[in-house]
């Protein structure tokens, strides 16, 4: 897999300065947090709680963002756009996007740490 079309290497570089150790620790961080986050949002959308889907994706979103992954990004923001509107009629397709754009980020994440380098 071509992690770069997942995530933005040059800019994923520059914002950790280089650091390939503080990419792995962050990585083993998202790893755990994402999970958690994903059925945060899931359990909001079930219980058409459209705050809690706001924070849950806003959070989510800011943890892609330090990983330079726009898609996962804009997956996320899409979420915190509906909860901030109230607009949860369409939330559930949101999240099987944002949910596949997560999968593919954790494995161009983890194909970097395999490969122990940018």
């Amino acid at each position: 897999m071509d992690s770069s079309n997942i995530l933005n290497i040059p800019e994923l570089v520059e914002r950790l300065d280089g650091d390939f150790e503080l990419f792995v620790e962050l990585s083993e961080l998202f790893f755990e947090d994402s999970s958690s986050l994903l059925n945060k949002i899931e359990d909001s959308i079930k219980n058409s709680d459209s705050e809690a889907l706001r924070k849950s994706a806003h959070t989510l979103k800011g943890a892609v963002s330090n990983f330079s992954a726009q898609r996962a990004y804009d997956a996320a923001y899409e979420l915190e756009i509906a909860g901030k509107d109230k607009l949860l009629e369409n939330a559930a397709d949101k999240l099987n996007t944002l949910k596949n754009e997560i999968s593919e980020v954790i494995n161009a994440m983890k194909s970097l740490v395999i490969k122990g380098s940018f």
